[in-house]
């Protein structure tokens, strides 16, 4: 018997990004410096794209930190099949990559990953699971678990930053989503988990400004989670990105 202890909260917010163009975002970002946060000849910092949304599945935002636009795909907003265009000097985006291969991940294993301006501070960020599936209803420990505040680097995902997230300490991570329960500008972070003894549920980490998702807290648990079934699953955000990200375009 499915058994919650809340719902998601429904209502829509304002969203924090303005609408931009996808030419327009890349026309700033080629105009600018070869990184994010560089300085140019002005000796001012170049300003990052405002990151903006291509399709309800897809994110247009500074993944690597060098002022263009690169492409993210999400099918199913699960973060299981997440791919990455990394942006090209002429605006065009590259060839599509697997963000489970970039991370390492080996054979057996799933790799979930969310990605979210976390930080507010105009580079996107990666949360990132990696996983070999116990196969039974004992959950199994992740083998990564990691918050990785951008930029990132293009050849394995890695941040100079990289700090332990407790999401796959105790439970075995499904699904990675973005969502918003501070009902702030700080994406936060629902997390579909494999908890046990015929049990899943859905944790959650809410942001800190300048920390990204924290750990996880009793009181937000009680507030923000649900409890269910492999049959009858808790209900999982699917409109994280709308919250935050507006359409880029035409």
């Amino acid at each position: 018997m499915l058994r919650k202890r809340s719902r998601l909260i429904a209502a829509p917010i304002a969203a924090v990004a303005l609408t931009l163009t996808v030419a327009g975002y890349q026309a700033s970002a080629s105009g600018g410096t070869a990184a994010s946060g560089a300085s140019g000849a002005s000796g001012r910092e170049a300003a990052a794209p405002v990151p903006c949304l291509a399709g309800a599945t897809t994110l247009v935002g500074d993944l690597d930190g060098d002022g263009r636009p690169d492409k993210i795909s999400n099918p199913g907003h699960t973060g299981t099949r997440m791919t990455v265009q990394w942006g090209a000097a002429d605006g065009s985006f590259g060839t599509e990559h697997s963000v489970g291969k970039l991370l390492g991940a080996k054979p057996g294993e799933v790799a979930t990953a969310a990605v979210a301006d976390f930080q507010q501070d105009g580079t996107l960020d990666m949360v990132v699971n990696i996983v070999k599936p116990s196969g039974v209803d004992d959950p199994a420990t992740a083998r990564v678990a990691d918050y990785r505040p951008g930029p990132l680097k293009r050849a394995n995902l890695g941040s100079a930053r990289t700090r332990h997230l407790d999401i796959g300490d105790s439970r075995e991570v499904k699904q990675l989503r973005i969502a918003n329960y501070g009902d702030d500008a700080y994406p936060d972070l629902a997390i579909l988990n494999n908890a046990g003894d015929g049990v899943w549920d859905r944790e959650v980490r809410l942001t800190k400004p300048g920390s990204g998702p924290g750990r996880y807290d009793s009181d937000q648990q009680y507030k923000y989670g649900e409890h269910g079934t492999p049959a009858e699953p808790p209900a999982m955000p699917g409109d994280g990105w709308k919250r935050f990200y507006q359409a880029c375009t035409a």
